[in-house]
């Protein structure tokens, strides 16, 4: 498990590092870093789905965004591969066919802002050639929501489709005590037929085995 280890006024700028045997059991802190030699903050991983590679991204002491590969261990880093104007709140996921997406949104603090999804013209991440999709939400403050991952899940009927589901937070709109309250919010990515589109509508409820159909 990697995550961000700061201070109260993001000084700090560390990944942290602790190991498991299994999820719900203990984890062990292994070290603090600042992978590459690089101040980081908002971070993620992403395990590639084809080919077995880990990586991370994160905001390089926000002023843009570097991706690396994660060592075999998934301990530490291997150098960064790949920098991109600054963004947070990023996660990273790729389609069977090959394709790398990322969503991510803009530094305004807790507060929402317009998402941004992008899709790779590259075949690596090494040099990805984002392309902008724009915000799928068609929304100024995307439901409310900042990406914290994205997973790819296949419903239990066999004639539905497997898809890709946006996890994000809710960090000062979930209840009246603002970020003390902070939630999450969970939505299926629409790929429009039209092999360009993808979309995130908002909706007040949905069926995980059947996310486009009628409740």
């Amino acid at each position: 498990m990697w995550f961000h280890l700061d201070d109260a006024n993001y000084k700090y700028r560390r990944a942290g590092v602790a190991v498991s045997a299994a999820p719900a059991a203990a984890f062990e802190y292994v070290h603090a870093l600042q992978p590459d030699g690089i101040p980081s903050l908002d971070m993620s991983l992403f395990l590639d789905p084809l080919d077995g590679q880990a990586y991370f991204i994160r905001s390089c002491d926000n002023k843009y965004a570097g991706i690396s590969r994660l060592a075999p261990d998934f301990l530490n880093t291997t150098g960064v591969i790949s920098t991109h104007p600054v963004f947070e709140g990023m996660a990273l996921f790729r389609l069977p066919n090959g394709t790398f997406y990322i969503i991510t949104s803009h530094l305004t603090g807790w507060n929402p802002n317009p998402l941004m999804l992008f899709r790779a013209a590259g075949k690596t991440l090494d040099d990805p050639q984002w392309v902008s999709l724009g915000n799928p939400t068609g929304d100024g403050t995307s439901f409310n929501s900042q990406p914290t991952y994205v997973v790819r899940y296949t419903p239990k009927d066999a004639s539905v489709a497997p898809y890709f589901i946006y996890m994000a937070d809710n960090w000062v709109h979930a209840g009246p005590d603002g970020l003390i309250d902070a939630g999450y919010i969970w939505l299926p990515f629409n790929f429009h037929d039209d092999g360009v589109t993808v979309s995130l509508e908002k909706r007040t409820g949905w069926d995980i085995n059947n996310p486009f159909g009628a409740l």
